[in-house]
């Protein structure tokens, strides 16, 4: 038909509002691949995309989740904050090239710097505030670099040889499950409906489960734990 609405399969998913749970059974490829035809293939009609849709189990009313390779991502990072600008992108830019280096050869992360730097290349840098390594003065930026650390966050950090060694910038990649708050919004906790009546100690149990599972949902949906401390960590922090 000469006017009939072409999409991704994955667009057809999110305008229908389903996700297929294993796209291994997804049953057509594009270049071999089911998950390059389901990511990019530009060109499925509805009927086409339903018709293949047939052949999957599918969970309606829910996300369809992107793997690895086809997120969206964004290399953050922090830097001292009374450098100027252009200063500021270079130490930055020392910490990317550095992050390269450091990540060669180790699998998934290579893969995915390289599809960052490849498509999505976008910087997000923060003031990072000061840097001192004098424990009893520890500076901002080295308490974010060693936050980032100690939650298990793939970072690198950059010490400028002509300010004495001090650290500059620490960089790290983000998903689109951190950023993208439209279509991965916050969870929000249910809560009883108001009334004169004081909740029964059963119905604040049941809450507290619903809560829970519901919760679980939300931290599989934005891609676990790690991104989950990121979105609350990142929450407050403002651009260089």
């Amino acid at each position: 038909m000469e006017n009939e609405i072409l999409k991704t399969p994955y667009e057809w998913c999110i305008e229908s509002n389903l996700r297929v749970l294993d796209l291994n059974e997804w049953p057509l490829e594009w270049y071999g691949s089911k998950e390059k035809h389901f990511f990019e293939f530009p060109t499925l009609t509805k009927g086409d995309f339903l018709d293949a849709l047939s052949k999957c189990r599918v969970k309606p009313n829910s996300l369809q989740r992107k793997t690895a390779m086809y997120l969206e991502y964004r290399m953050y990072g922090f830097v001292n904050y009374n450098m100027s600008p252009i200063q500021q992108g270079i130490q930055f830019g020392h910490a990317v090239v550095d992050y390269a280096r450091t990540l060669r050869d180790i699998d998934p992360f290579e893969k995915i710097y390289n599809k960052w730097a490849d498509k999505d290349k976008t910087f997000i840098i923060l003031n990072g505030g000061t840097t001192n390594t004098n424990p009893e003065r520890l500076g901002t930026l080295n308490q974010h670099m060693d936050t980032l650390m100690d939650n298990g966050i793939p970072t690198q950090h950059f010490y400028e040889p002509d300010l004495g060694d001090q650290l500059t910038a620490c960089v790290f990649l983000v998903d689109e499950r951190v950023f993208n708050k439209t279509l991965y919004p916050d969870f929000e906790k249910e809560v009883l409906p108001w009334s004169k009546q004081k909740p029964s100690n059963k119905a604040k149990e049941d809450l507290a489960v619903r809560n829970n599972a519901n919760y679980d949902k939300w931290l599989e949906k934005v891609g676990g734990g790690h991104n989950a401390f990121l979105r609350d960590f990142l929450r407050d922090k403002r651009l260089a």
